[in-house]
């Protein structure tokens, strides 16, 4: 049998630090829980001139990579990089897992059949919509989706975040077995919200007798920040006692703050705070808020949902949304129909419901908020499982994991 505290792994994920996105942070905390309870996982993303590995905990082999004209982001190229593939034979892993079906995703698959050890990738994003979002073409799109199926029919388990994931890489023309392996949290009750929640009002002058909506997460349309900034000009219409607070950055910020200025808000009304670093004052900041506002219909599990969650802080979904999947309305979140009529109302009711936002903040508080530390184990006995059948299908009897 293997034992999964031993099993070695490396991680592949195109993007990383100092970029930061749901995929790049549920590949460090993966790295970080499994080096910290002895297990061994390293990370291979994208070199990324300006930024100290080191202050990560485990370690990181970067590879070269070429910058892409249309986004933020740069392409890989660990084919080329000699060095990471001479790194990664001489540590002796056990498996692979890729986090994108793109070139660190291909590099992962083709080396671990090299290296005649198994392959794990997630599908962790709706990379249709990446497509058309940023060229607008569907038949790119088209082209983009079908071969990422042929990526994943390539490697040795496939896993997704939620059911809604499933069932989006199934529509793209995948058939094989999926298994679901959902996200987590860091975050947990801290002893003393009170003093948080102080903190994070002072340091950004929030007030705090308002009902306050908050929004985290990256600031690009397909967030649906249209419909939140839309349902809040309503809000406003009807009470001046709602605040709307925008954490986070990204490469649609400045065309959504413009948009919000148009919509003309009486000032300090919606306030954009950029990306908020310190885990401390955004837990704070998820404290002083009611509701957490995440309309999104592209994110297919959102891990601030879960941060949210574990504040007791309860969040209102458009109907049918992926990121909803996990949810039962009115006791451990909201829904409401992708509309601002719908969302406006919604609100207004969960506002006017004595004590409904304190049971649904405490309902998924306990339904959804699980922390890493609970995902890593499940996480180590499936690698375990999916290393033993493996060698079974390859007839590798082999092993420096048995117990």
């Amino acid at each position: 049998m293997i034992n999964p505290e031993k099993i070695r792994s490396a991680q592949f994920v195109d993007s990383y630090y100092p970029l930061v996105d749901g995929v790049i942070l549920a590949v460090h905390n993966y790295a970080e829980l499994m080096n910290r309870k002895s297990y061994s996982c390293v990370v291979c993303p994208r070199y990324y001139q300006s930024f100290d590995d080191s202050s990560l905990g485990y370690e990181v082999f970067r590879t070269g990579s070429l910058r892409m004209p249309i986004t933020e982001y740069a392409l890989p190229t660990p084919k080329l990089d000699s060095k990471i593939k001479t790194l990664l034979q001489n540590r002796y892993l056990d498996i692979f897992h890729a986090h994108s079906p793109f070139t660190e995703g291909t590099f992962a698959s083709a080396y671990a059949k090299k290296l005649g050890i198994p392959c794990v990738a997630t599908f962790h994003s709706k990379y249709y919509d990446d497509v058309i979002n940023i060229t607008g073409s569907k038949a790119l799109a088209k082209i983009v989706t079908a071969k990422i199926v042929r990526f994943y029919n390539t490697v040795d388990s496939v896993w997704t975040v939620s059911d809604g994931a499933a069932d989006v890489l199934r529509s793209y023309g995948y058939h094989g077995d999926i298994t679901i392996m959902k996200n987590g949290t860091t975050y947990t009750m801290p002893e003393d919200p009170d003093a948080l929640r102080k903190k994070a009002a002072e340091t950004f002058m929030v007030p705090t007798d308002k009902k306050i909506l908050l929004y985290v997460g990256q600031q690009r349309w397909h967030k649906n920040l249209k419909l939140v900034l839309d349902t809040f000009r309503l809000l406003c219409d009807r009470d001046s006692d709602y605040r709307l607070l925008m954490i986070g950055d990204g490469y649609d910020e400045k065309a959504i703050k413009e948009y919000a200025d148009s919509l003309r808000f009486p000032e300090g009304y919606v306030r954009f705070l950029g990306r908020i670093n310190d885990r401390s004052l955004l837990s704070g900041m998820y404290l002083l808020s009611d509701l957490f506002f995440f309309p999104s219909m592209y994110d297919t599990s959102g891990l601030v949902v879960r941060e949210a969650a574990s504040l007791g802080v309860p969040t209102l979904f458009t109907d049918g949304s992926t990121a909803s999947e996990a949810i039962v309305k009115d006791v451990s979140g909201f829904t409401a129909d992708e509309n601002k009529v719908s969302m406006f109302r919604e609100i207004l009711r969960i506002f006017s419901t004595p004590g409904l936002l304190q049971k649904v903040g405490e309902g998924a508080r306990k339904e959804i908020a699980t922390t890493w530390e609970e995902i890593v184990p499940d996480v180590m006995d499936k690698y375990a499982q999916v290393i033993e059948q493996y060698r079974f299908k390859h007839k590798d009897s082999s092993s420096k994991l048995s117990e």
